[in-house]
């Protein structure tokens, strides 16, 4: 290797470390890693066992470290992270040794540019998780695998010995980096020099042996399945999405890699290619992906980005692979201009450093600290009680707030909210992105001026205030006054009536002879102009008799096919006192899949019950969403 490749590769180290490093004191934990924290609050090896691995979905090793490792040098963030921000650093290397094997140095150089400045590989660096460890376990297993299979009678013993140490850290580390290693180890009994094959078997069976003790875990999670509590399957856009996530969702980042691609096509012949080098590496990036994807489709949900990052490097091999040795000048050009294209889109476009930065779950109790003591305020929260502990304990913060869940459901919600809207002014309201979406309607009914609203990866505060406000945001108001509006229909002239109103002079009756009540259609995209955005719907309504099986419905439809589906039940919202009651629903747009064409939304009343009850005042508003909701692995807009 010669001095100037040297000093390039220390400079793509160094801006790798910068990257991963800057502030790292400031860096706040994530929900998962709150949870492996938690799980770290045991006696004994037996109960971290049975209560804070089983139970987690994720092999033993990386929750066994970090009991051990907490124990000696505390919970202190950039303590905990300290670890897997240095495999990240050493990742950053182990791959230039890898690409130096198969390829050259100049496709080494360009590949590890890019896994030190990608944000994937910098921001699972930042995360104690098993991620960073595994995609450092991989690569290693992997170096010394490339080791016994390019020059066996080389060290055949020693980089045996450690294959076979990271190849058991990878089953130990994560059920998908346990997956890319077991591709590798059936692929290289096809590779393999045939008089190294059965040492090569021997080492595979240690291996075996080594996981022994984990399979009774194994087996036990995988009885009780994935995450698809809370996790969907993927759509058919994933690998798609997934490729462009790696390259920021920038076409910046994007062009470039395409020009460097092609650029290696310049002077070189496609016969110089080896096509077995791209069989193997083909196979190490997308099968992954593809074994995720059909079982996350057909038997449980498992497959996110996250757990593909063990196999993720490899796709750099596929695009560069074919380029041919440069000169030390040409290898600093391309490394810069890859960093720099890298970093700028990580800073400004990504925004890592102020996205990820920014815990909601501190932002929520720290947002309202300045007028915390204001007796005129309603504070009310919607989080994870036990982080909210945490940083109530670090920052010694007031823990004085209304707990959403302590309400036990919509109706006293509203009770309580009629009753506090008469004395107080304001009302402050953090949620994280998992908050019924209809709770904010409710709210704003009382409290209908926006004051502010602060925007965070998975959640957000907002501050209300009893002001009037004005009507942005409404898309229509069907009252019954006067002629039906344009997108209306469904409204029989017959069933308005003057005897009763909540408003204005006429409400409108459903009995049990009308199972279908007023309906609005429109196109989308005439009424939304942001997908992170919410459809809330409110309605009057009163009883006649009894209101059972009565429910606003939404949907969403692309050419006939139905999109999204979903239902509010009225008994929510009812008391069982004859009064004017309002029933609410919420479309979550960025929970949605909206790349459709011709999308039509339709909302309507559907008395599945045949129940007996007037409605008045239907209204839909569009309501401005987060556009950081989901900001840290889905594009900014």
């Amino acid at each position: 290797m010669t001095s100037a490749n040297k000093k390039i590769l220390l400079l793509i180290i160094v801006l790798g470390i910068i990257l991963r490093f800057y502030n790292f004191h400031l860096i706040p934990f994530t929900h998962d890693e709150f949870s492996a924290l938690f799980r770290t609050n045991f006696d004994n090896f037996t109960d971290l066992i049975e209560k804070g691995v089983k139970i987690d979905g994720h092999p033993a090793g990386i929750q066994v470290f970090l009991y051990y490792w907490v124990k000696v040098f505390g919970k202190t963030e950039w303590v905990v992270k300290l670890p897997f921000l240095i495999f990240g650093i050493l990742s950053i290397y182990i791959f230039f040794l890898i690409a130096k094997i198969w390829f050259n140095e100049t496709v080494a150089l360009v590949s590890a540019a890019y896994l030190a400045s990608l944000q994937f590989s910098v921001l699972y660096s930042q995360i104690a998780r098993p991620y960073m460890s595994g995609l450092f376990f991989s690569l290693s297993m992997f170096y010394f695998w490339s080791k016994i299979i390019k020059t066996p009678s080389r060290d055949f013993y020693k980089n045996s010995l450690f294959f076979v140490i990271f190849l058991t850290l990878c089953a130990y580390n994560h059920y998908f980096s346990m997956l890319l290693a077991g591709i590798v180890g059936v692929y290289g009994l096809f590779l393999i020099d045939r008089k190294y094959l059965f040492k090569y078997v021997i080492c595979l069976f240690i291996t075996f042996l080594l996981y022994l003790p984990h399979l009774k875990i194994f087996f036990f999670q995988l009885n009780v399945g994935g995450v698809g509590g809370w996790l969907g399957k993927p759509n058919k856009y994933f690998i798609l999405d997934f490729i462009y996530y790696i390259f920021h969702f920038s076409n910046y980042v994007l062009l470039v890699t395409i020009a460097i691609a092609v650029f290696g096509f310049y002077k070189n012949k496609i016969s110089n290619l080896v096509p077995a080098h791209y069989l193997l590496f083909s196979i190490l990036f997308f099968l992954p992906i593809l074994i995720g994807y059909f079982y996350s489709r057909y038997v449980n949900p498992v497959l996110q980005f996250s757990v593909l990052i063990f196999s993720f490097p490899y796709i750099f091999f596929l695009m560069f692979g074919h380029i041919q040795n440069q000169k030390p000048i040409i290898n600093l050009f391309l490394v810069v201009v890859i960093l720099l294209t890298n970093i700028v889109t990580l800073v400004f476009e990504r925004q890592h450093y102020k996205i990820f930065y920014n815990s909601v779950y501190q932002h929520i109790l720290t947002d309202c600290q300045n007028f915390k003591k204001d007796t005129a305020t309603i504070f009310l929260i919607d989080s994870h009680r036990k982080i909210s502990a945490y940083y109530f304990n670090k920052l010694d913060l007031d823990s004085n707030f209304l707990w959403l869940e302590d309400f036990g459901s919509e109706r006293d919600l509203i009770k309580f909210l009629q009753k506090a809207s008469v004395g107080k002014k304001q009302l402050y309201f953090g949620c994280v992105s998992s908050v019924n979406p209809a709770v904010f309607p409710i709210l704003n009914e009382y409290f209908p001026k926006l004051v502010w609203q602060k925007n965070y990866a998975r959640g957000t505060t907002y501050l209300l205030s009893t002001e009037k406000s004005d009507t942005e945001g409404l898309v229509t108001a069907l009252d019954f006054e006067g002629s039906v509006q344009n997108n209306w229909s469904n409204v029989n002239t017959q069933s308005i009536v003057d005897s009763l109103f909540y408003s204005g002079r006429h409400a409108y009756l459903l009995d049990s002879t009308i199972e279908w009540g007023p309906t609005f259609t429109v196109a989308l995209q005439d009424i939304v102009r942001n997908e992170k955005d919410f459809i809330d719907v409110s309605v009057k309504f009163k009883r006649k008799g009894w209101i059972n099986e009565v429910m606003i419905v939404s949907q969403l439809e692309s050419l006939g096919k139905l999109i999204d589906w979903r239902s509010s039940s009225f008994e929510k919202y009812f008391n069982s006192s004859d009064d004017w009651h309002t029933a609410y629903h919420s479309i979550k747009l960025s929970d949605v899949e909206l790349r459709y064409k011709n999308i039509q939304l339709t909302i309507f009343i559907w008395n599945k019950g045949r129940s007996t009850f007037y409605i008045d005042d239907f209204k839909i508003w569009v309501r401005k969403g987060n556009n950081l909701i989901y900001a840290v692995d889905q594009k900014i807009k």
